[in-house]
């Protein structure tokens, strides 16, 4: 092999040894927001974990995607920070080096419990299963009536895991001719997003409800003071919900979800002023469309 030859493989292999090493010219900054979620892909599309408040990064100095992402590594390959979440910090000269692995803080995969908390207001449009209706029909009161069904709830959703979970508490509303049906409700609910973008949620959904106090009052009840109308009820739902800007200050949400429930302790419903004439309710269900918006605080 010439000395030529050799040189220029050594040269070579310096300057690759080199790129190695020294990916691109850095800056150093400082997370200002309670988390700074780093993404896999400059669409932010793929939250992969965060870094806190008050942790120190180095990123690239070029930004990208219309001056608002700057790259960081991690694990050896380029994810993608938002400007806004970060403040730059002056060092010393002796400080300044190209951005290296090692000196990117690492991600935390915890889920904090104190941020990214959601209230909301939701209104439900349920529509009865054929339970309700027969029991309306049978009395003599219009079938299809809609209930007013009102939730305000609290959930948790942090942006870089696939799953959030809330609570709420609704209450439910029917005056018809000759039935008035009431229950507040405990509800519970845990979500699983089969599509997760910074903009938009796609949602699977679990749940579970409970009232103490589920109430249904006849026209032809008795007033003895033995006769009971009210129970308990408790169940299930599932279902699928959108989420838009789910984790700006403001979302909006819309779901569809099927209630499947259990009542107990409820007397059977009196249909007219025939001493036996009743009908017992025993189960809840139905089919719930909701729509609602939530605030980030």
């Amino acid at each position: 092999m010439c000395p030529f030859f050799k040189t220029f493989i050594f040269f070579l292999m310096a300057y690759f040894s080199l790129l190695s090493s020294t990916a691109w010219a850095t800056r150093h900054a400082h997370v200002r927001t309670d988390q700074a979620v780093v993404y896999a892909d400059q669409n932010l599309s793929t939250p992969i974990g965060h870094i806190s408040r008050g942790k120190r990064v180095v990123v690239g100095e070029v930004p990208r995607k219309y001056g608002t992402l700057l790259p960081i590594l991690i694990a050896g390959r380029v994810a993608w920070i938002q400007i806004k979440d970060i403040q730059f910090v002056e060092i010393a000269d002796s400080d300044s080096e190209n951005m290296l692995e090692h000196d990117v803080i690492a991600l935390e995969k915890s889920d904090n419990l104190g941020i990214n908390n959601h209230i909301g207001l939701v209104n439900n449009v349920f529509i009865f299963s054929k339970e309700w209706e027969e029991l309306s029909y049978a009395i003599g009161d219009e079938v299809g009536l809609r209930p007013f069904y009102m939730t305000v709830y609290f959930d948790h959703r942090p942006p870089n895991l696939r799953y959030s979970f809330g609570i709420g508490l609704s209450y439910l509303y029917l005056k018809q001719d000759n039935l008035v049906l009431s229950a507040p409700l405990l509800e519970l609910k845990g979500l699983w997003s089969a599509i997760k973008y910074k903009y938009f949620n796609f949602d699977l959904t679990f749940g579970a409800f409970f009232s103490g106090a589920f109430k249904v009052d006849s026209t032809y009840n008795p007033l003895d003071e033995d006769y009971d109308d009210t129970g308990e009820m408790y169940g299930i739902n599932y279902g699928i919900e959108f989420k838009y800007l789910p984790y700006s200050t403001f979302s909006f949400i819309n779901g569809l979800s099927f209630h499947r429930g259990i009542i107990s302790g409820l007397a059977p419903i009196k249909i007219s002023n025939e001493e036996n004439d009743t009908i017992p309710l025993t189960r809840f269900k139905g089919t719930n469309y909701y729509f609602g918006v939530s605030y980030q605080f």
